[in-house]
């Protein structure tokens, strides 16, 4: 394989594509899409600057007769994306998936297992780990600079609106949605591993009439004996600044670190000497390129597939425990 050809198929309400990302990659091109309404497409082509392609309008067409070899899906309910991944797998198609990309932890392990068999490659959604920031973070606490790490706290808020879905098949909940980016970003930071989640949710405060849950707490214990606590709500008010109030910050026994405020504060303060801002560093390649140059090369720099299982297998095991009031063990 010299080339990644990319095929997008889906554009969900509650989900992303990722055509702003193909115009610079390396090595790979948009080839084909499916299930997008051709006048959203024409205005993306215009403004990113993509080619025509051909366009496909049921997933068994796409499959059979999409020329491509990087499948990224967006599709809804969130719950039948499982069945629509294990066909692109089994048909020896890579896939980067909306998150979650599985519900539960059957399916995950299915997933797995195809892939093994297939060797075929999955990825999710969650580039946030390649922020500037959160490289930095992740090389300091790599130095060791602050010591044994003790404690994490973690934060995703995003605004509530009417089209949160009232049906969590719809986008997986909010554990399973929004906080599977705290938890890319915990493990992308610490190298930390989870290993008891013991989790709560709450529909306080849903304008509607369904099962739309405003907030959670999850919390986790990690691989060294850490503790890990993650908020999740839909309640970040919008004239804050920014969309997303993300928050994470890691206390050791040397000091701590932290990026709050929706990522426009950052500081370190380090045993023996003043607080101060530390700066933000590249990742070694863009989230995109990361996924081609794996699929290429097997050299996945900053998420691999690994991680899209692990990260998911924690959201997924954190919904299970507020579901049934009882701690889970991995």
């Amino acid at each position: 394989m010299k080339e990644v050809k990319i095929g997008c198929y889906g554009f969900g309400p509650q989900g992303h594509q990722i055509f702003g990302y193909i115009p610079p990659l390396s090595r790979a091109r948009l080839t084909a899409i499916g299930q997008i309404a051709a006048e959203r497409f024409a205005n993306i082509r215009k403004s990113d600057g993509l080619p025509e392609v051909p366009a496909f309008d049921d997933f068994d067409t796409f499959l059979a007769e999409a020329d491509c070899n990087l499948i990224s899906l967006c599709t809804e309910p969130r719950a039948d994306q499982y069945h629509l991944l294990a066909r692109a797998l089994r048909a020896g198609k890579n896939v980067l998936a909306e998150k979650p990309m599985a519900m539960t932890v059957d399916e995950l392990d299915e997933l797995r297992r195809i892939c093994e068999e297939t060797g075929s490659k999955l990825y999710t959604m969650t580039g946030m780990p390649y922020d500037p920031y959160y490289t930095a973070m992740h090389n300091i606490v790599r130095s060791g600079k602050l010591g044994t790490i003790v404690q994490i706290y973690a934060l995703k808020s995003y605004p509530y609106r009417d089209s949160r879905p009232q049906d969590r098949r719809e986008d997986g909940g909010i554990i399973r949605q929004a906080g599977i980016h705290a938890i890319s970003i915990i493990r992308h930071v610490t190298g930390l591993e989870f290993t008891e989640v013991f989790a709560q949710d709450t529909g306080v405060g849903n304008p509607g009439s369904g099962e739309l849950q405003m907030g959670a707490n999850v919390t986790y214990r990690m691989n060294n004996g850490a503790l890990t606590a993650l908020l999740c709500n839909y309640c970040n008010p919008p004239g804050l600044g920014f969309h997303g109030n993300d928050q994470i910050r890691i206390h050791g026994t040397e000091g701590m670190i932290e990026s709050v405020d929706g990522g426009t504060r950052h500081v370190m303060a380090l045993s023996g000497k003043d607080a101060e801002e530390f700066q933000g560093e590249e990742p070694p390649v863009s989230f995109i390129q990361d996924i081609v140059n794996d699929i290429l090369d097997g050299t996945a720099a900053v998420l691999t597939q690994e991680d899209a299982f692990r990260n998911t297998e924690a959201v997924i095991r954190a919904q299970d425990s507020a579901d049934t009031g009882k701690p889970v063990k991995f």
